[in-house]
């Protein structure tokens, strides 16, 4: 990944191991003798950034001399070479009295102010907005209540019925049936 945005940055060399990298409108000062950079990954992680491998390119040099020596391989099988001793059987631990007399509780627990959220956290990936469907006309965009494309119209609705006027009169002059 690194080596693909390297090739976006524009380096420039000011001394020989001194560069200005640009990108985006930003510029990274990269020191190699001193292994620092201003987006400061180099300085922490002691491993060359994206930054420092465009300026290490210009020079043709290898990227991972400028790698910490706590990254190499014979650094790493040194540190398990010595000898580890096993902790043994728990009954022969030898316990001072006072820590064995203190009790450790857990942590004391203090639920979160307001209502607990009942849905899980969605990623990034899955958010998007489901569309309704109507139950009648097989339309998106609204549902059955709201539906005007309805190919049979419900006799007591009043949102499609013209004849709202002539329908209350109707009602009205009728006698009650019970």
């Amino acid at each position: 990944m690194f080596l693909a945005l390297c090739l976006r940055y524009l380096v420039e060399q000011l001394q020989t191991n001194t560069f200005n990298v640009k990108y985006n409108q930003k510029t990274f000062f990269v020191d190699l003798e001193k292994r620092t950079c201003t987006c400061r990954q180099f300085d922490l992680d002691e491993i060359p950034c994206s930054h420092a491998i465009a300026g290490i390119d210009k020079l043709y040099r290898n990227k991972y001399e400028y790698c910490s020596k706590w990254y190499d391989i014979m650094m790493y099988k040194n540190t398990y070479n010595g000898l580890l001793n096993p902790v043994g059987d728990k009954e022969d631990w030898n316990i001072p009295e006072d820590i064995k007399q203190e009790i450790l509780l857990p942590p004391i627990y203090k639920p979160a102010a307001g209502r607990r959220k009942k849905q899980r956290y969605k990623s990034t990936t899955e958010t998007f907005k489901m569309s309704t469907k109507c139950g009648r006309c097989r339309r998106t965009g609204h549902n059955r209540k709201t539906c005007k494309f309805s190919p049979a119209l419900h006799p007591y609705s009043k949102k499609h019925n013209t004849n709202e006027a002539s329908t209350s009169c109707k009602a009205q002059s009728s006698p009650a049936a019970f």
